[in-house]
This record gives structure tokens, sequence and C-alpha cells, in this order.
């Protein structure tokens, strides 16, 4: 550690301020932000809180605890007490600094499971306090000016948490569920100065939220997998999945909550689609998985808080576009959409539908939406408030639809149903069946048949069910083999289809599509003819898009293709008589001309009969016929067997000459045996200098250039192989 007296007159910058120091006698100059002015210390790192079932786990795991959040925590004291020079250079260049900040964040306990720390008066004093001093650590960080003298630039400051990842996204994602709650004013203070420190952070949060946004896929395909494949999770796997689901689901309630304009993201990327299909069918499925091995689990109350908050926070994102329509009356048309559509795609998740409802009564939102706009589309407005209203009666998905929303403390299982054969206590204190509605009785049904014949379809099933009065005749019927014909017949493991709702619509209104954008002219799915021309790009349909094709126009070329196409037409059907000086002078005229594709083919044969007519003359003068492996005038390309034998004859010559073949001018007469006798007889010397001329005279190649025999069967006219 140098020692060095800080000094700043004129009130610069902590990025443009000099420090001067003595090393050896010698004065220097060195920036306020270096490596010499770090503090080398070893900072302890934050471990994770002992915990065994919910509840403090004593004795040496605990006791190793306290002693290292005391290091713990006299280190953030110490680095909270450092000069403001030498407190960057430490965060910059020493990264043990950072990564015990990070540690506390990624290890500390989360406000849902606080309770269990409260419990023991021991450790909650020393966990209060390194929480106490993360929070103030990480408020200096982001502090750019702490005094006139102690201050950095604001955007140096910016790219310093941004380039050494002093702040990150996941770094604030771990601080909500820490903060969040208490310190709400706080972190939304810190936030609000990171984004506005450093814009490149608000691209940054756009991904974090696609990630969240995939894993609210990947926690229901992973449930919806396990359901569908028949494989048995451990309840241990079930309780982890529902606090990640908690934390989860908290991280993006608080973050709308504390952070407000990341509202406008999470509508860009359609969360709230997202929040609805999750609510509906992963927490549900959960809560089964968690209730059928437990039904006292601790853990359903998590799952219970989870559905709390994600109502919270669909809540927020919905509600940003009844502020933009309170605040600017005149354009609320565009928000109201925005607020109709969200609205109208979540109606195809009724259990999320039905506890927003009883939650957040939709009716409020539209008397806003009737008073301040009065454009909006009448029927959408009432088919959305319909649809809502009546969600407690008809939109259960098959759940009892009459008990109360539950709060915070109710089990979530009387908010997403249960069985219908549940029995449920009367007014006097006795046990009465629920009341089922006739879809609900054939369900019931259909799950009675399925649990003694499990291999048939639900589909197979209701048609069976259809044609007996209860399910003891149906089982009996399929068991023995009685059933109809066209029953017996079917698919066994036919599916069930559910019916379409807007087939229903239909039904009841006459209205054939349930569709926004009903009776407009440019509907592709209604009209076959769009008046107007559908484009995409620049320009329009048919016409050059860039000056390259439109210098290379060849529309005048394919207008005149049919006219030129009438010209290779031509007639034999004559009735005259010609000369037969003409007649040959034609002929010999029409073999010079280029001819249709037609025309050539009958030539080629009338070539071919003359050309036998001339061998056979040839024959019967005693002269030599010609060759049938010559070259005609309209041949493709030379006859291969003539170029072979033409080859092997240049290659029979050429090793005549060289003496008969073999390398090096070896005569024809000499022995050239190079196998001699067997091993151990001794070899003559005939074979041992044929041995040492065939291994001197090898060839400098191949047996065989596969590249150059094709270029040379390219060049002859044939295709190479």
């Amino acid at each position: 550690m140098v020692f060095v007296t800080f000094e700043n007159e004129k009130n610069l910058p902590l990025n443009e301020l000099l420090l001067s120091f003595d090393e050896d006698g010698v004065k220097r100059k060195l920036p306020a932000l270096h490596e010499k002015w770090k503090e080398s210390r070893c900072f302890t790192r934050y471990a994770a809180f002992p915990m065994r079932n919910g509840l403090v786990e004593e004795g040496a795991p605990l006791d190793q605890w306290v002693s290292e959040t005391e290091w713990f925590v006299k280190d953030m004291e110490w680095l909270l007490g450092l000069e403001h020079f030498r407190f960057w250079s430490t965060l910059i260049h020493n990264p043990g600094a950072v990564e015990a900040v990070i540690s506390f964040t990624q290890n500390a306990v989360p406000y849902y499971l606080i309770g269990v720390v409260r419990s023991s008066a021991k450790v909650f004093p020393l966990y209060s306090a390194a929480h106490r001093c993360t929070l103030q650590v990480i408020c200096r960080m982001i502090t750019q000016r702490e005094s006139d003298r102690c201050w950095i630039g604001r955007e140096f400051l910016g790219e310093l948490l941004y380039k050494h990842f002093l702040v990150s996204i996941p770094l604030i994602f771990d601080l909500l569920p820490i903060y969040g709650r208490d310190n709400k004013a706080v972190l939304g203070l810190m936030l609000q100065t990171i984004f506005k420190l450093q814009p490149k952070f608000q691209q940054d949060l756009r991904v974090g939220l696609q990630y969240l946004q995939s894993t609210f896929k990947i926690i229901q395909q992973r449930i919806e997998t396990d359901r569908i494949d028949g494989n048995a999770t451990t309840s241990s796997t079930l309780n982890d999945l529902a606090i990640y689901v908690l934390d989860c689901c908290s991280s993006l309630s608080l973050l709308v909550e504390v952070y407000p304009e990341v509202r406008a993201t999470c509508t860009d990327l359609g969360l709230e689609q997202s929040i609805s299909n999750f609510y509906d069918n992963t927490l549900v499925l959960l809560y089964k998985n968690i209730f059928a091995m437990d039904n006292d689990s601790p853990y359903l109350v998590h799952l219970n808080a989870a559905r709390m908050e994600l109502l919270a926070a669909f809540r927020a994102i919905v509600n940003l576009q009844l502020e933009t329509i309170l605040e600017k009356p005149e354009a609320s048309l565009l928000p109201a959409d925005k607020f109709l559509c969200i609205l109208t795609e979540c109606l195809s998740d009724p259990v999320f539908v039905r506890d927003y409802q009883r939650h957040y009564p939709v009716e409020r939102d539209l008397d806003i939406l009737k008073q301040a706009c009065q454009g909006v589309d009448s029927f959408k407005l009432d088919f959305v408030q319909n649809a809502y209203c009546s969600g407690e009666n008809g939109m259960t998905n098959g759940h009892d639809g009459s008990g109360e929303f539950p709060e915070e403390d109710e089990s979530f299982g009387e908010a997403v149903g249960g069985v219908a054969e549940e029995v449920e206590p009367g007014p006097s204190g006795t046990s009465a069946k629920l009341e089922l509605t006739p879809e609900q009785q054939i369900e019931a049904n259909v799950r009675k048949v399925l649990d003694i014949l499990p291999d048939l379809g639900d589909g197979y099933v209701r048609k069976i069910l259809a044609r007996y009065e209860d399910v003891e005749q149906a089982i009996a019927a399929v068991l023995e083999g009685n059933l109809p014909p066209d029953l017996a017949e079917a698919d066994p493991t036919e599916p069930y289809i559910p019916p379409d709702k807007l087939d229903n619509f239909y039904l009841e209104t006459g209205i054939e599509r349930l569709n926004i954008y009903d009776g407009d002219e440019f509907d592709v799915l209604v009209h076959d003819k769009i008046k107007g021309v559908m484009k995409k790009g620049k320009g329009m349909p048919g016409q050059p898009k860039n000056l390259k094709e439109l210098l290379d126009d060849k529309s005048h070329v394919k207008e005149m293709k049919d006219r030129y196409q009438e010209y290779s037409n031509v007639c034999d059907e004559y009735d005259d008589e010609y000369d037969d000086s003409y007649d040959a002078m034609a002929d010999s005229e029409s073999k010079t001309i280029r001819l249709s594709a037609q025309m050539r083919n009958a030539l080629v044969d009338e070539l071919d009969d003359d050309e036998d007519e001339e061998e056979d003359e040839a024959v019967q003068r005693g002269g030599p016929a010609v060759s049938g492996g010559g070259k005609k005038p309209l041949d493709f390309c030379e006859n291969p067997e003539v170029l072979r034998q033409r080859a092997e004859e240049r290659w029979r010559s050429k090793h005549q000459a060289r003496g008969g073949g073999g390398g090096g001018g070896q005569p024809s007469g000499q022995n050239r045996d190079v196998v001699g006798k067997a091993k151990g007889q001794g070899q003559e010397k005939d074979v041992l200098i044929n041995r040492k001329h065939k291994n001197e005279n090898k060839s400098s190649r191949a047996n065989h250039n596969r590249k150059q025999g094709a270029t040379f069967k390219r060049n002859k006219g044939m295709i190479p192989s």
C-alpha cells in the first residue's frame, strides 16, 4: 500500500484527477483510478444460510456460518471506509471485492424464507448486518457524487459499471427477492439510477425478460413430459421446482412494481400471454402433483404465493394501457384496443380468467374505457365484459366454480378445483356431493372407465358411454366383446377432440368467425379477390426492383418469343411437283441450316440410311467400308470404343519403340523374374538385379490421374464418371 495525500483543489472528476506521491525520493504522478492504489485484501465470500427442510440446521454448520459471516461483515464495512479513489481502484483492480458482493446476492435468503432466519435470535442480527452492508456497498458503486471533491463523470461511471460487470441484469434479478419487499423505495431509486447511467442495460433487460419467458415454457414442458411419460417425480424435485417457480414469479412482480418503465418492454414481448398460460397449465399441475404426495406440504403455500405474484404482475402490465388512456384521452383508441386484445387472448386460460376476475374485477376497467375512449369498438367491449363476468359460472374448465377466491393464506386447491367426486361439508356439517353439470358428469364417467381400461382413448370411451346408460354396462360390454359393429370397428385409442368454441358461437349468433377483422375488405381469409395490390418490399409487382433489373429488361424478348416459335413450324403438304435437280439442291441446302428439334431427328435417321447404302456399295466394289465407329457429322461425341482402341495403339507403339515394355530401356528378351525362390533357399543374381531395377524405376506418381482422365473425357465430349 502506497501512502498518498488526496488533493483535489480544482474539484476534478476521478477519471481526470492525477495524484502526486514520492517514490524513492522521486515525485511521480499517476491517475486517481490506478492499480497502484488498490487494496490487496483477501475478501471473505458469503456462505448460504444452513437450512434443512425449512428449519435452521443447528450445530457445526451454523457455527461455521456465523464465523464466516462475521468476517464478511468486517470486509464490507472496511470497504465502505476506504477513500473515494481507493474504493474505486479496489473495485476495478481487485476482483475479490466484487465477487464478495455478488456472493451475498446469490446466497442471501429471499423474503419468502426470511421467517426461518428471524426465528433464531442468535443469527438474525448478524444476517441483518450483512444485509445492510451489502446494500450500502452497491449504493456507493452507483453514486456519482459523494462530495464536491469526490465525484466521477457520469458517462465514465456508466462505462465502468457496464464494462467491468460491477452491475449486471443477473445482479438486479438477484436483488429483487432480497430487497424488493422491505426496501422498495431504495431499490426503485437504484434501478432508475442504473438505467440512466448506462442505457445499454435496457437491451440487456429485454434479453433477461426473454430468458424468463423461456423459463416458463421449460418448466411447463418438464411437468407435462413427466405426466405424459408416467415418470415418478420425487417429492424433493417437486419442492425445489415450487421454490424456483416462486422465485421467478416474485422477481417479475417486483420488477414491474419497483421499475414501472419495464412494462412497455413486457408488452412488446407478449409477456401477458405467457403469464396466463403458465398460470393455467403449470401451476395447476404442479399443485396437484405436490398435493398428491403430501396434502399438508408447506410448499403448497409457496405455490399460492406464486399465483398471487403472477396476478399482480399481469395487473401491473395491463394497467399501463389504462394509464395511457387516462393521460391522453384524445389518443386512447390504440391503448384501448391493446387492452381488449390482451384480455381476449387470455380467454383460452379459464382458471386464470376466473381468478383474475375475482381479484381485479374487469367491470371497473371497462367503465374507464367507456368514459375515456369514445371510439372503442362496442362489440369487442361487450364480448370481453360478458366473457369475464360469466367466467365464474361457465369458464371453469371442468372445475368447480362455486368456491370463493382464495386469499394468500388459503389453499390453492380451492382455486384450481378438484376431482368431481370430492365431497365438501354441507351447511349442517354433513357431507354432500357436489352438483355436477352434464359435461362434468361425462368427464367423471370417462375417468371411471379409464381407471379400469387405461389403454382406451378418451374419445373412444365417450362414444361407448353415449350408447349405454351407466358405466358398469359400458365396461361389461367392452370386456365381453359385445359392442355394436360400428364401435367394434372404431379405433380404440381415438383421443377426444373438444368442440371448437367458434362453432358454438356461430350456432348461437350466426357470425361465422370471431375475429376483430370481420367485415374488412382486405381480409384474405374471407375474400378470394382483394381490392388493390398485395405487395412486399419496394416497388409494385412485376416492376424492376433495382437498376440492374431495369437495364436487363427482357420483356420485349418475351413478347416476341411466340412470334419466332411460329417460324419453326414447317408444313410438308404441297401438291406441286418439283424437278429432281431442284429437289437435290433443296436437300443439300436444307442440311446446312438450323432445323427444329423434330426435323433434326428425322434428318439423322436419313443420314444413317444413306451411310448404310454407301457401305454396301463400297463392299460390292471391293473397297474398304466406312468404319462404324467413325465420327459422323451430327454425332454428339466420338465413339468411346474407337478412342480406347486408338489410345491402346499409341501405348503399344510407344513401348515397342522403347524395347518391348518396361522402364529404363531393359531388353524385351531378358528375364524379369522378381519373385525368385522361397525364403532361405537363396536367390539368383538376375532376380536381385530385377528387384533393384523395379525399385529404382517406380512411377513418380500414382497408377492413374483422375483429374487428367476427367479432363480428357470432357474435351472429347464425354461425361466423366
